[in-house]
């Protein structure tokens, strides 16, 4: 049996958080945990989560001094199942997400194979489409003329660079990843710098400079509520979405060059 956690970063929604969790313990799939990471939500989001499973010997709570962001709030709770409860794999979910497949982690499990770093599933949203692959253009032209749009944005201008003359690359989505051993052999988990967005684009170039596969697992389905979190904390205003995108995008072309060096070597 492998041993598989799930990790569910919460920030003060935490009535999402219990919807999620409950959906993961009615599978009675047998899993070696579920971390709850609550990520510094200043709402009592981690006593009532506490209060709530407390008697639940499989749901571990807790808390991050303050909101680090998706990565590190994530990576908190990938600590977490790796070193405490000894998992083999980490899932990771958005706690805005509903277990609606019961043969969920045995379809993304039996898509594992060695060489494979991370696999994703089948997103449904709640107006019964799929939720749309993500696609991002990772040339390193096109990321640094998206970083000096951004840049130009930021203060009051637009400069219009074309930012999508290459190849696009198909991403997994972020609200559900499966973590493999093979993954766990370079990386401890998400790139820690960025806060919030873009870290899915991160992840594809992590996998690409180590020669590990992304597998997209149809089969697998979960429920995807989509962006309530980012409603709860700063009601999805553009200024600060593009804030944090800005952020990130210079660590997209940081590990665009990592990933360029590796092929060197």
């Amino acid at each position: 049996m492998k041993r598989l956690v799930i990790v569910v970063l919460n920030y003060l929604n935490y009535q999402d958080t219990m919807e999620c969790v409950d959906s993961i313990l009615n599978m009675q799939y047998s899993i070696s945990g579920i971390v709850i990471v609550d990520n510094g939500s200043n709402n009592k989001s981690f006593e009532r989560l506490r209060k709530r499973y407390i008697m639940e010997k499989q749901v571990y709570v807790i808390a991050g001094k303050k909101n680090k962001g998706y990565a590190k709030g994530n990576n908190l709770g990938i600590d977490y199942a790796r070193k405490k409860l000894k998992a083999e794999f980490v899932l990771i979910v958005n706690n805005d997400t509903v277990f609606i497949d019961k043969q969920y982690i045995k379809n993304l499990l039996n898509r594992y194979e060695p060489g494979v770093g991370v696999i994703g599933s089948r997103i449904l949203l709640k107006n019964g489409n799929e939720q749309m692959p993500l696609m991002f253009y990772l040339g390193m032209k096109d990321s640094l003329m998206r970083y000096m749009n951004m840049f130009s944005l930021k203060y009051g201008s637009d400069f219009g660079f074309p930012a999508s003359q290459g190849n696009p690359q198909m991403v997994l989505h972020g609200c559900a990843l499966l973590f493999t051993p093979d993954f766990f052999k370079y990386y401890k988990g998400f790139y820690k710098r960025t806060f919030l967005y873009e870290e899915e684009a991160i992840l594809y170039l992590m996998c690409k400079c180590k020669n590990l596969k992304q597998i997209y697992a149809p089969e697998a389905e979960i429920y995807h509520k989509e962006d309530q979190s980012s409603m709860m904390s700063f009601q999805n205003d553009g200024i600060i979405q593009r804030k944090y995108a800005f952020q990130s995008e210079k660590y997209i072309l940081l590990w665009i060059l990592k990933y360029k060096i590796s092929r060197v070597k």
